[in-house]
């Protein structure tokens, strides 16, 4: 067999390092820096937050744009352009030390991210032979943990105590990780400059019969689902390594090591569901997961010990990026490309919409109150649990045109 790097398996190492780059530094390291900048007094503790907050918005402004976008070849334009955001966004990040500046870049690099996860997994996967879809899936999706675990690992060990430093770190690895996302975007482009008006409307064919089989209720429950999943990780995302050094009294570096767990479980929520029996179908498998977060974010809200905290980070990351993976692979069970990553994009939309409510309504208790912050993080998830629930028992029948690994019977 010859070797050939325009096989779509480089498609996927593409995607994944750029959800490392969307989900793991843009959004998962921020905790970690946003400490430290705490600590170099550039921001109050009440502004980590607010920025969070800020960065979200910026990708509630991106995900309703892809969301919005009906062309696929305008969507990757923008994915294309939100990496290109991302790398200037955090290059400046450690230059610019006021608010305001911090404010600015991290609404832009938010809206970079959403074009990336919201953007980019339909055109990764758009070679992908149908019965490798959810394989594919959580191997792009693992990126989230690559990029969060790398960051994490490298901050902790080239700065963990330098805000500038650990920047130049983030820019350093972002630059490193689009090398691959940029081939994948160079090749779809290419791809759809050789692309005949015929194919398009034969995708326009597909497209409108898909729309008409839509499943309504099963997929609102689904994006719910994911939405309330998006908001009981807040506490985890923003306040780890706040409870990490001021309630059990870590060290800067062990707490740091300790978010490197987190990245390790997304990872592995990503390759889990692409390593699992078909038998159980991705329809069931996104209730029993659900489980699996609640039992983290409840031990996490518990801890008082670094073990403890360390088995809840990392039962949370794998809850995280499971679900994020099984949602975009039952998403495309019930309609087409198109529609997946439309719906993926209005999932990830009303997902950061809730982060934003959530951080922002909840920033001023952080430093008063962080254990209602934890137990209105737990609500949420028990929240979540129900919801996967109540979309496995909708009896529903799969599209026929793309059945993907996994799909139900």
């Amino acid at each position: 067999m010859r070797f050939s790097f325009d096989h779509w398996s480089f498609d996927l190492l593409g995607g994944c390092f750029g959800i490392a780059i969307g989900l793991g530094l843009v959004r998962f390291d921020f905790g970690i820096v946003g400490s430290l900048m705490v600590d170099a007094k550039w921001i109050n503790i009440e502004d980590i937050g607010k920025l969070a907050a800020i960065n979200m918005l910026g990708y509630l402004a991106g995900a309703i744009q892809q969301a919005c976008i009906k062309r696929r070849q305008i969507s990757s334009r923008f994915v294309f352009a939100g990496l290109i955001v991302i790398m200037i966004s955090i290059i400046l990040e450690g230059r610019y030390i006021n608010l305001t500046s911090q404010s600015i870049l991290r609404l832009l690099c938010g809206w970079g991210a959403a074009q990336l996860v919201a953007g980019l997994p339909s055109v990764a996967l758009e070679r992908v032979p149908p019965n490798w879809r959810r394989q594919a899936t959580g191997v792009i999706m693992s990126g989230g943990g690559v990029g969060a675990l790398l960051g994490a690992v490298a901050i902790g060990t080239f700065s963990p105590t330098s805000a500038p430093t650990a920047w130049n770190v983030l820019a350093l690895l972002t630059a490193f990780l689009s090398l691959p996302t940029i081939k994948l975007m160079l090749t779809n482009f290419k791809l759809q400059a050789n692309c005949t008006k015929s194919n398009f409307k034969a995708a326009s064919d597909v497209k409108s019969k898909s729309k008409s089989r839509s499943l309504g209720l099963s997929i609102l429950f689904i994006i719910t689902g994911f939405v309330f999943m998006q908001i009981g990780q807040v506490p985890v995302i923003l306040y780890e390594p706040l409870i990490a050094i001021k309630k059990i009294g870590l060290t800067p570096i062990v707490s740091s090591n300790v978010d490197g767990l987190f990245g390790f479980g997304l990872i592995m929520g990503g390759l889990i569901p692409s390593m699992t029996t078909s038998r159980l179908t991705t329809k069931a498998f996104l209730p029993l997961i659900s489980l699996f977060g609640l039992s983290g974010v409840i031990l996490f809200g518990a801890t008082q010990h670094a073990s403890t905290l360390s088995i809840s980070i990392l039962l949370i990351g794998v809850w995280d990026m499971m679900i994020g993976a099984l949602t975009i692979d039952r998403l495309g069970q019930l309609c087409n490309e198109e529609l997946q990553r439309r719906y993926w994009a209005f999932a990830t939309s009303f997902g950061s919409l809730g982060f934003i409510i959530f951080s922002t309504s909840t920033s001023q208790l952080s430093a008063t109150n962080i254990n209602l912050v934890l137990t209105l993080g737990i609500v949420a998830v028990v929240i979540h649990v129900l919801l996967e629930f109540m979309q496995c028992l909708i009896v529903i029948k799969p599209r026929s045109p793309i059945a993907s690994y996994g799909s139900d019977k």
